[in-house]
């Protein structure tokens, strides 16, 4: 009878204690539920982690794939003393606005060419096709021509990728605006070049002057 009452006692402690157990694992998730803190851990005891960096915003690029720095001003040609120089800065080009087309438009502006826009420009091997409106053909003097090509070779040769352009007028190459022959590509200019044998030659028409 004593071996008996013996393993009852030990089933009960048994029993005793696995309740007990159980009990406080209850009493501390329901600790952790309604005190979020009490799972916290403090900041120096966390680990170091890795600083993660973000590259910067890569550059636009022109249609002919230069890189352009928005920051950077391309200059806008205008007649100082009688000669054609770059002059003043163009500003900042405007979002989704081809630079070379931005360039020649705030030219045709410092020129003060009314109403005449670029409308477009496509570079293959190193000529520029640059499309502009009807309002271009207006009638030019021999000196007003000639600032005009002038400052568009300034203009475009500020881009690297064009070596030629030629105007054309609603995608129809032009042959004069007056008195030069624009049936072939035009030099551009370098900035800080002379362009003594650079110009285009005027062809046999009569002047406008």
């Amino acid at each position: 009878m004593r071996k008996r009452s013996n393993k009852s006692s030990g089933n009960k402690f048994i029993l005793i204690v696995m309740t007990v157990a159980f009990c406080g694992a209850i009493g501390f998730a329901g600790y952790v539920k309604f005190a979020p803190k009490a799972a916290h851990v403090a900041d120096d005891l966390r680990r170091n982690q890795p600083e993660v960096t973000i590259d910067a915003k890569p550059e636009h690029s022109s249609s002919n794939g230069d890189s352009i720095d928005q920051t950077d001003a391309y200059l806008v040609p205008a007649v100082v003393n009688n000669e054609v120089k770059l002059s003043t800065p163009a500003g900042k080009v405007p979002e989704g606005i081809q630079p070379e087309v931005f360039v020649v438009n705030q030219t045709l502006a410092s020129l003060g060419i009314d109403k005449a826009r670029a409308t477009g420009v496509d570079i293959h091997s190193g000529v520029a096709m640059m499309d502009f409106n009807p309002s271009l053909m207006k009638g030019y003097g021999t000196i007003e021509e000639g600032n005009l090509i002038k400052a568009l070779q300034l203009a475009l040769g500020q881009f690297k990728a064009i070596e030629k352009f030629q105007i054309i007028v609603e995608g129809k190459p032009i042959e004069t605006l007056g008195n030069i022959d624009l049936t072939s590509p035009v030099d551009v200019i370098r900035p800080g070049a002379t362009s003594g044998s650079t110009s285009p030659e005027a062809s046999n028409q009569p002047s406008q002057d």
